[in-house]
Parts: structure tokens; C-alpha cells; sequence
């Protein structure tokens, strides 16, 4: 049937024939013998239609751009490999030296000391022990900061690991500062994930709290957190 389909299509006057592709379901994971078993059967097809003027044929995504080098054939199809993050902990990592092209980061907007018993954000989920300062920054679900790192998250201020304290909010979430205090100020460089000194929060460590994928931390960041891009 799809070979009728195509041969069909490639008659019609009004079209030009570009390409054909497929997509792996399992080029990401250990077990290469389903996405080996997919590229056999699209190349019985391609060799079935070589009559047609087909110019591209591509198959590769980013699992197997690193793992099957052998399905690269016209072109590849790099997605979550731009961000320099791996599909997958299964690929081989040591073929591909990927490195993260990406960071998120905000600001230091309000900062506020308070006393042992002090209830932090919605609901009052989290109480503090002790004498210390929080800091508000200016991100939350609304940004794509998922709220189930509410009291269980980390960002970086001043290079150091800053937890999160209470509810992530729509658009705020607060952190404990004390054990940085008084390094840090107003408008200070907070980092959701990135790099910053010699400390770093991967997207992969964050997904993993989540018990989910980079590809949906990544995707999740919601149009209006600003873009800046770098040459």
C-alpha cells in the first residue's frame, strides 16, 4: 500500500519530491535491535522505490546520529543533540562529546530575614529552624519551573547550591540564602540550570527529580522568559 501511495504522489505534476523519512522509536536505548529492525525495513522500501527521483532520504535522529552511524544516509536530524544534552543515559556518550548550549537564569528580586518558625510561600508547607534569609526570585510554573520542586530543588546563587524553600509559586519561587549571606545581594545572578564558578545544576539532574526526560525541562520553558542568544 505505501508503496502505491507513493509511486502516486510522485506523479502528481504540481509536486516535487523532496524527500522520505522515517523516525526511530528506540535509536536512544540500549537495546538496538527494534531501531535496527525499523532501518531494515525503511531501506527495503527505499530500495523498492529506487526508480523514483527521490533526492533525500533520512532517518537519523539524535539517538542514533551517536549509536547507528551506519543509518546517516543523505542527512540527519538533530534535535535534542543542538542543546548539547543526550537523548538518553544509554547512548553511547564517549562517540559524541556533548556540551550544554543552553542556561536559565534570573535575578535576585527581594531578599527578607526571618526568625526560627517563619512559614515560607502558599499553604505554609515549609517552616525554617533557624535564623536565616530568603531570597524571592522572579521565576515559577508560569515560566516552565515546575512546582514539583517545591522544597526540593536547588538553584545556584553566588556559585553555591541554594535550596528551595516552600511552594514554587506562578511566578516566584524563594530560596534559603543564609549559608551565603552576605555574599549576596540585590540583582544578584541566580541559575536555574547552568553553570556558575565552579558549580553546576544539569538539566538531566533536574529532570531526574522529576522522574521525567531533559526533552520535557527543556521544552517546558514557556514563551515569555526572555531568549538571548550568543555568537
Amino acid at each position: 500500500q505505501a508503496l502505491t501511495e507513493v509511486e502516486s504522489v510522485a506523479r502528481l505534476q504540481s509536486l516535487e519530491l523532496e524527500g522520505i523519512y522515517t523516525h526511530f522509536a528506540a535509536s536512544d536505548s540500549s537495546d538496538k535491535s527494534f531501531a535496527k529492525k525499523q532501518y531494515q525495513i525503511f531501506t527495503d522500501f527505499l530500495d523498492r522505490v529506487s526508480g523514483l527521483d527521490i533526492p533525500l532520504k533520512h532517518v537519523a535522529n539524535s539517538g542514533a546520529i551517536i549509536d547507528l552511524p551506519e543509518t546517516h544516509l543523505d542527512m540527519v536530524r538533530a534535535g535534542i543533540a543542538l542543546y548539547g544534552l543526550y537523548p538518553s543515559d544509554a547512548v553511547d556518550k564517549s562517540r559524541a562529546v556533548l556540551k550544554p548550549a543552553m542556561a536559565l537564569k534570573a535575578k535576585v528580586a527581594f531578599m527578607k530575614k526571618v526568625p526560627p518558625g517563619f512559614k515560607i510561600s502558599y499553604g505554609m508547607t515549609y517552616q525554617t529552624e533557624k535564623p536565616t534569609t530568603i531570597a524571592t526570585i522572579p521565576i515559577g510554573y508560569a515560566d516552565g519551573f515546575s512546582r514539583l520542586l517545591s522544597s526540593r530543588g536547588f538553584m545556584l546563587v553566588c556559585g553555591c547550591r541554594a535550596p528551595i524553600v516552600g511552594r514554587v509559586c506562578m511566578d516566584m519561587t524563594m530560596l534559603d540564602v543564609g549559608h551565603i549571606v552576605p555574599e549576596v545581594g540585590l540583582e544578584e545572578e541566580v541559575v536555574i540550570f547552568g553553570r556558575q564558578g565552579n558549580s553546576s545544576i544539569t538539566v538531566d539532574e533536574i529532570a531526574s527529580a522529576l522522574n521525567t526526560i531533559s526533552y520535557e525541562i527543556v521544552s517546558a520553558i514557556t514563551a515569555r522568559v526572555p531568549r538571548i542568544y550568543l555568537r
